[in-house]
């Protein structure tokens, strides 16, 4: 073999992937057609659960340090404000916000975070078939009109949405395309609104998009295109009218013009080769989810893929059954949102207008709207594999990142901290817990207890001391946690040694 994995595609959802499987011990090459990174005007908004990840893969301090804080996407039509979605409600994260950052600079970070680690980029390297056998799959790259072969175990498709890789698979997407096409340009905007603020506004006419970037009165604007009409400066004007706010566009680097659907591969796996990112779904820009929700893709094939070069082939069974549901709900989601936004002269508006104003008095139906849109509640509970369920949280649920004072540490710390991102981790909330518990090699164990005298008796066993009892809806159970942050398991201890016996055949982490 001349690689564990094979990535085709170097856009986010390829990157995140790459620099997953590095960190979990897998051995990854990563191709792309093109020359370097695509410039072009792309997605920019990074909700919570993907700087969750970017923490993970340990770029999520230069994504902030560079990106445009985002607190609140207000939803406006008929020139009015009808609801606003602030991310700041958010309890369970460290990331009660949004950023917003040019793709291309995600990219950028990303890549220069595999070369520290080793791991290059090949450009220009196009793959152009494929052959799979029980063993793994030999793929046909051309580099500079040489035609090679690589031998992989597995192939992953994250080259976008006109994947060759789904299309040499022959599967087919599901869905529609739009009617209306879409501009987006990055811009230098007099824009009234504050710089913490993301809109999206729709009139009689259509949809106009203004998400604040880096820089001084940057913004990137997104709308639905003029029909006939070539996208200029004067065109970009007009269309802000709109909004129904007086802003003005001062100049415009370059405008893109691409088509729209909304569209889901049926399946994501062929035997060896999977689907990810754009190649397995595509959607409106609504909401800014489309680069997050291939970033979960990434995060989930990832601990699947490395758990299989260790021994556990079942681990890629439920990649499938866990985010081909997730998908269809954003899918479904954003069709809404860009539907409801778009209805132009249709006398329902008048009732999409009164039901956003009467969920705009509800705090209730703003923080669910917070969550939906920041992915924090995207959850596998259906799939096979995760069981159990403990105080409103199940098998497959990711586990909340709640904020504690720790009394061993002595300073404020993050659930997430506690657990290492390479392993699966058996997470106890009382010390206790551990007796008699026989826990794989290959599996971490953490313990968190507001109960001094039992933190201080667990010996070797990394324990927090939640004296405040800040994680207080965790206790009382057990939880498996795996590398990517979800619930394997959570209930009794004793229904720990069922969850925890696929690991047992796995080989120690790299």
């Amino acid at each position: 073999m001349d690689t564990d994995v094979l990535i085709v595609g170097a856009g986010p959802t390829g990157l995140a992937l790459a620099a997953r499987l590095h960190a979990l011990g897998t051995a990854v090459r990563i191709i792309d057609k093109h020359a370097g990174v695509l410039e072009l005007t792309k997605s920019a908004a990074l909700h919570a659960r993907t700087l969750e990840h970017l923490r993970d893969l340990g770029v999520a301090d230069a994504v902030l340090a560079e990106g445009q804080r985002v607190d609140v996407l207000c939803l406006r039509t008929g020139h009015r404000d009808r609801i606003a979605v602030d991310f700041r409600t958010l309890a369970d994260t460290a990331y009660p916000f949004m950023v917003d950052i040019p793709q291309a600079r995600t990219e950028h970070l990303l890549i220069d975070l595999l070369a520290e680690r080793g791991v290059r980029v090949e450009r220009g390297t196009e793959c152009t078939g494929f052959a799979q056998d029980a063993d793994g799959v030999s793929a046909t790259v051309v580099t500079d009109g040489r035609s090679s072969t690589i031998r992989a175990r597995w192939l992953v498709g994250c080259d976008g949405a006109h994947s060759t890789v789904r299309e040499l698979l022959g599967i087919e997407r599901v869905g529609a395309p739009y009617a209306d096409d879409w501009v987006l340009c990055d811009a230098v905007v007099d824009w009234p609104l504050p710089r913490n603020e993301m809109t999206f506004s729709g009139d009689t006419e259509g949809i106009f998009g203004v998400f604040p970037l880096p820089g001084e009165r940057r913004y990137r604007l997104a709308y639905t295109a003029t029909p006939g009409v070539e996208p200029d400066l004067r065109d970009a004007q007009s269309a802000m009218a709109r909004t129904g706010i007086e802003g003005t566009i001062r100049s415009v680097d370059q405008f893109w013009t691409f088509s729209l659907a909304h569209e889901q591969a049926v399946r994501y796996r062929d035997r060896r080769v999977f689907l990810a990112g754009d190649a397995g779904h595509v959607h409106t820009p609504f909401g800014g989810q489309g680069l997050n929700l291939g970033m979960g893709d990434a995060m989930n094939l990832a601990w699947r893929l490395a758990a299989a070069a260790r021994g556990d082939a079942d681990a890629l069974d439920a990649y499938e059954d866990e985010r081909h549901p997730v998908a269809a709900q954003v899918i479904a989601f954003t069709h809404r949102g860009a539907q409801m936004m778009l209805l132009r002269g249709d006398p329902r508006r008048h009732v999409r207008d009164a039901a956003l104003t009467v969920l705009r008095s509800s705090p209730r139906a703003r923080r669910a709207l917070a969550r939906r849109f920041s992915q924090l509640d995207h959850g596998y509970r259906r799939a096979p594999g995760n069981d159990g369920r403990v105080r409103g949280l199940a098998g497959g649920d990711r586990l909340p990142d709640l904020e504690f004072f720790d009394g061993r540490a002595d300073r404020s710390r993050r659930l997430h901290d506690l657990l290492p991102p390479d392993r699966h981790t058996v997470l106890l909330t009382d010390a206790a817990q551990a007796e008699g518990l026989s826990v794989p090699d290959s599996c971490a164990v953490r313990v968190i207890t507001p109960d001094w005298a039992r933190a201080a008796s667990t010996g070797a066993v990394p324990t927090a001391l939640d004296r405040g009892r800040e994680a207080a809806r965790l206790y009382g159970a057990a939880y498996l946690v795996r590398p990517d942050r979800h619930i394997a398991y959570a209930g009794p201890p004793d229904g720990l040694s069922a969850a925890l016996a696929p690991l047992a055949r796995l080989g120690e982490v790299r």
